[in-house]
């Protein structure tokens, strides 16, 4: 079982995904209900819940943190970094990698409602889990091809105070989560202490540190989780 946040005045609650039964549940959300990213396994760190109807029980979302992208221009010139804060500091700042609502819930403001509790338990078990603390995520609207369909502008994140900073250039970058490997018990854990680079050869995607691919380009959200998050990014 998963970690609940149940209140009988919300009319959501959140089950973290710890379990083989959740992970396929928050799975099956994302394949049959996210229009247009299948779900996927991702080695780095990640946090899955799935959202379910207090009332009926019922599963009405999913939605997921992962460590943040690599380098994104947008994000950065709008955070004020440079290279090395970034490295330094990018533990501080999550991903919104997954979220998706499923139609006719029937729960009014089910997107902005999701969206505040989602922040509110990032920032508790980012820190618990991976010993961070959390000020500020980020995530990624690929928008809509035609005019007509509007579902892909971001607008629950807008409606939920998000700040969109831009959008993407069209690349992705995929970097080996080496130190993530290295508090692995495993043989690849092993192989990341003793000798990266070979690790990275035999188990990163691509056999290198980074890999770097085309994408469709983004629209850009960001969402400060306290006031000062600059002078912590920029320390």
């Amino acid at each position: 079982m998963g970690f609940f946040t149940y209140n009988l005045d919300s009319p959501i609650f959140f089950e973290e995904c710890l379990s083989p039964d959740q992970n396929k549940i928050f799975r099956n959300t994302i394949d049959k209900f996210h229009s247009y990213v299948k779900y996927k396994d991702v080695p780095q760190r990640r946090i899955n819940w799935n959202i379910y109807d207090t009332k009926s029980g019922d599963v009405v979302g999913a939605i997921g943190i992962s460590s943040c992208v690599l380098a994104i221009n947008a994000r950065d010139s709008w955070i004020g970094w440079n290279k090395e804060q970034r490295l330094r500091q990018s533990n501080s700042v999550g991903n919104n990698y997954r979220f998706c609502i499923i139609p006719n819930s029937g729960i009014k403001n089910l997107g902005t409602i999701s969206l505040k509790m989602f922040r509110t338990l990032s920032v508790k078990r980012w820190k618990e889990k991976y010993g961070d603390d959390l000020v500020l995520i980020e995530t990624y609207v690929q928008p809509s091809i035609t005019d007509s369909d509007n579902k892909r502008n971001g607008a629950v994140y807008l409606a939920d105070n998000w700040i969109q900073v831009g959008q993407t250039m069209g690349n992705s970058i995929k970097k080996a989560p080496v130190l993530l490997w290295q508090k692995e018990n495993s043989k690849r854990g092993e192989l990341a202490r003793s000798n990266p680079d070979e690790a990275i050869k035999k188990y990163a995607v691509g056999r290198e540190h980074y890999v770097i691919t085309e994408s469709e380009k983004k629209l850009v959200f960001v969402k400060p989780l306290m006031k000062n998050f600059r002078k912590v990014l920029l320390s």
